[in-house]
């Protein structure tokens, strides 16, 4: 059975993972026809026979066609043979078997009438008429045929039943292209072929006002192609009679047979697809072209492209980049050190004038950054501002590395610092990962949660502590929330208050005059629709407004450099960084915020005035 995760659940290379069976890697495999189309799979469990063909009897063919040892050839002769006002008979052809021949007519109607009576000796009669004066038809008597069978219990019993002789009337079964609202296919088995000579098909419908009507047949074609019929299984022989059932039965329904195999669903044909472009993604190649984001990082699939031909250091397709940007970007040390040995320039410029080793400093890779700095890449020329890619690394536990090299710098003592007391606001935010995606919050500094509750309009007796889920507002409901503000303090040297919503708001302007009266508070939203908004207000008046956790360039504050912005892997949980950024602006100075930015845990919740929200 083929189970499958969610479709949407992807890797931490930005792939999808398989679920089922998974085709093996096979990069230089020539591709089957039908590959694309089928999943692999075990193969089929140990098979036991039901029951085992026989050679034909003398009686094969009395009453059937002898279709399980022979395949027919099929004879076309395709004519009108019976015309209505609102039916035709059309004869199509016959199949030939050996010693005998079906007959294949269709039936077009042009209206279907209601009450239509069947098994009338007024509807469709058929017969055919030989040179020797004889005639066959649908409506010959029928004989009793004497069926032997063998019962359960192991007696052998025999039963007798009706048994139609001359043309013999075969189910044609549902199939759409064989039976549908106004045709009808009728298939009649003749249990010998006519003798050569004149013959005619004979038609007549009196209830569809078809007179008896009479086509040429001929018979000499007919016994040419019997002559040509396939036999499947020549030298067939006798099954052992101990290993055959005395008896059985099986159930078939309509539409396509069972062992057919089944056209994929929509949802394997996409884990084909995603299968097919994985196998892709090792496939050596000359060029790359599509690359996917985490094949990047991913060193066989660098290892492939070079080996296939691909330059390592030309820019990638649809980037101002060289690979070697793009993994030292990703962090992939393996990829970084597959790249350097085919050549790979160290100190290649991107469109903006960074180097791989910047990315790698950005991301606090070691591996990527040994192998550059082996490579001779440049560590000290600056690239923003005073900062070069040693710089960066002097902030991180990766300072050893750089800081013997040749033209090394040291930072000055106050921004060395600033780094350390950044650091230290990051740790206060707690080791938990933070989720942050629609949140809005405010630091202010210096105010008790009581003084907070009544800038905000409220009386500090009637707002609860309560957790988020028993707040006093329907979370499922988008405008309530946003006339409540939770508050609760936060402990420091300085210290104060934090202001959460699941909203805007604790960054509005509005908000924020009304708590900053005499001191400091900054608001930030991390807007679910993209990027990150912090605003200043400074004694009741703003006097900032930015977005923030943007990659700083040359004119960014010296603060988003100290509170990491440029760093693309963290040892902290994401988004602790940005929420010490805002406490530091309002002047905090925290040593425990973890409860405090946690967005479920207890606080006071504050009904909003109509003056400080725009929710009607």
């Amino acid at each position: 059975m083929l189970t499958a995760q969610s479709t949407e659940a992807r890797d931490r290379d930005g792939h999808y993972p398989y679920a089922g069976f998974v085709r093996p890697p096979c990069h230089h495999r020539r591709m089957g026809f039908f590959d694309d189309l089928v999943l692999p799979e075990e193969p089929a469990a140990e098979r036991t026979a039901l029951v085992r063909l026989s050679p034909p009897g003398e009686g094969a063919a009395r009453y059937a066609p002898p279709v399980d040892w022979f395949a027919p050839v099929l004879h076309s002769q395709l004519e009108v043979a019976g015309a209505g006002s609102h039916v035709r008979v059309v004869m199509t052809g016959w199949s030939l078997w050996p010693h005998a021949a079906t007959l294949h007519l269709s039936v077009f109607r042009k209206a279907r009438w209601r009450s239509a009576d069947s098994g009338r000796q007024s509807g469709l009669r058929v017969g055919l008429l030989f040179c020797d004066g004889r005639r066959v038809t649908s409506l010959d008597p029928t004989v009793q045929r004497a069926v032997k069978w063998t019962r359960p219990d192991g007696e052998k019993s025999t039963a007798m039943t009706d048994q139609a002789v001359g043309l013999i009337p075969l189910d044609p079964g549902l199939h759409g292209s064989r039976r549908s609202l106004f045709k009808t296919d009728v298939d009649l088995y003749l249990a010998e072929l006519p003798p050569p000579g004149k013959a005619h098909l004979v038609v007549e419908w009196p209830d569809e006002g078809i007179d008896e009507t009479r086509t040429s047949i001929d018979t000499a074609a007919l016994h040419a192609s019997a002559a040509r019929v396939l036999e499947v299984w020549p030298g067939l022989e006798p099954p052992d009679p101990a290993g055959q059932p005395g008896s059985f039965s099986t159930i078939e329904m309509g539409g396509p047979p069972g062992f057919l195999a089944p056209p994929l669903t929509g949802h394997q044909r996409m884990m084909l697809r995603r299968q097919e472009e994985e196998r892709l993604r090792y496939e050596p190649r000359a060029d790359w072209e599509r690359m996917a984001y985490g094949d990047w990082g991913n060193a066989a699939v660098i290892r492939a492209r070079l080996d296939g031909g691909a330059p390592p250091s030309t820019r990638a397709a649809g980037q101002e980049s060289t690979p070697l940007h793009l993994a030292a970007e990703r962090g992939a040390a393996e990829a970084v050190a597959a790249l350097l040995a085919h050549g790979a320039e160290a100190d290649a410029r991107d469109e903006d004038e960074h180097t791989p080793l910047w990315y790698a400093a950005c991301t606090v890779d070691e591996g990527s950054v040994r192998a550059l700095i082996s490579a001779g890449a440049d560590v000290w020329t600056p690239q923003i501002g005073p900062w070069s890619p040693g710089r960066l690394l002097l902030t991180t536990p990766l300072a050893p590395l750089v800081a013997g090299l040749p033209g090394a710098v040291e930072l000055p003592v106050e921004e060395a610092a600033a780094f350390r007391e950044a650091d230290a606001l990051i740790a206060a935010c707690g080791d938990r990962e933070l989720w942050t995606e629609g949140l809005g919050l405010c630091f202010v500094r210096g105010l008790s949660e009581e003084e907070v509750i009544r800038r905000l309009g409220a009386d500090p007796a009637k707002c609860p502590t309560a957790d988020l889920e028993h707040g006093p507002f329907d979370l499922t409901d988008y405008d309530e929330p946003l006339r409540y503000a939770g508050v609760v303090s936060v402990p420091g040297a300085p210290g104060g208050c934090v202001i959460t919503q699941e909203g805007y708001m604790p960054s509005d302007d509005a908000v924020l005059r009304a708590i900053s009266a005499g001191t400091d508070a900054y608001g930030i939203y991390f807007n679910p629709k993209g990027g990150t908004f912090g605003t200043l207000a400074r004694d009741g008046e703003v006097a900032l407004s930015e977005e923030i956790d943007l990659w700083p360039d040359e004119s960014a504050p010296a603060a988003h450099w100290h509170f990491r912005f440029w760093q693309r892997r963290h040892t902290f949980p994401h988004g602790a960084n940005t929420l010490a950024y805002a406490a530091a602006m309002a002047g905090l100075r925290i040593s425990d915020a973890q409860e405090a930015v946690e967005r479920r845990s207890s606080r006071r919740w504050v009904e909003l005035p109509p003056q400080l929200h725009d929710v009607p």
